[in-house]
């Protein structure tokens, strides 16, 4: 409710009973509720019949956009005028994900058949899930691989069976390093587009500001990077292809492109 709030303006009798397939006084209860809740936060339009924000833009809305149209479009009077068209390739299949998942609950292994890119052949490795990441239009599993003998990162579109294995995760492992460190992005409009095409992106990305920084898990900085399409080599990776670079790519090419 408080997203719906937030980002459509209001929410009324007519809204609540859609998104939760409520009868009117259930609705009605509902709003009477989260009316108390925010408190002086809240007006209501008694004409329209629904609350609005007193101050919408000194409101911080906990419900990220994403979050926002995930369940407004799956419920019964979903988002009318919104159009989610964003396209993932990645197949993820339900058993696998289940399988990982109660790895990283219980801290046992799996035996996995993964293929990458270096070795394009499936071959079965057993490795000890610690994360589950969903970063970029990917889903990754974070874990120590016997093989490797390190952590690694798996791209779960890439793992054709997971088993689960009665080993135990080893309790002499070190901790994983690259997880628990975190690097500081520092992006950037890229340095050819001219200055008012600068302007534009600033304003898009960082609320007008110069630039922005964030904070990453070091394994996942790299694909944080390719999502956002952020050049890293600015004389070689041009507009308009690239609108962003990392400001500060010479401190992380080391730790994040080995």
């Amino acid at each position: 409710m408080e997203g719906v709030l937030s980002w459509e303006g209001e929410i009324g009798n007519a809204r609540v009973r859609q998104l939760f397939n409520l009868q009117p006084v259930q609705a009605s209860r509902l709003l009477a509720d989260f009316r108390v809740l925010l408190g002086e936060k809240i007006t209501e339009d008694g004409r329209a019949k629904v609350l609005r924000l007193a101050n919408p833009s000194e409101f911080e809305c906990s419900i990220p956009l994403d979050e926002y149209v995930l369940h407004t479009m799956a419920s019964e009077g979903g988002s009318p005028g919104l159009v989610d068209a964003r396209v993932d390739l990645t197949e993820v299949r339900p058993e696998i994900f289940a399988t990982l998942r109660k790895a990283v609950l219980a801290k046992t292994g799996v035996e996995i058949a993964y293929a990458s890119m270096t070795n394009p052949a499936y071959g079965k490795r057993v490795i000890f899930p610690h994360a589950i990441v969903h970063v970029g239009r990917r889903w990754h599993v974070r874990a120590w691989c016997m093989k490797r003998q390190d952590y690694r990162d798996f791209t779960m579109g890439r793992i054709r069976s997971a088993e689960s294995a009665l080993e135990r995760f080893p309790l002499n492992l070190d901790k994983d390093k690259g997880w628990e460190t975190f690097v500081e992005l520092e992006l950037q409009a890229h340095r050819k587009l001219s200055p008012d095409q600068q302007q534009v992106v600033r304003n898009e990305f960082f609320s007008g500001e110069k630039n922005r920084f964030l904070s990453i898990r070091a394994c996942l900085a790299q694909y944080v990077i390719f999502d956002l399409k952020a050049s890293i080599d600015p004389v070689h990776e041009e507009p308009p292809e690239f609108q962003l670079e990392v400001a500060n790519s010479e401190k992380l090419l080391s730790l994040l492109f080995e």
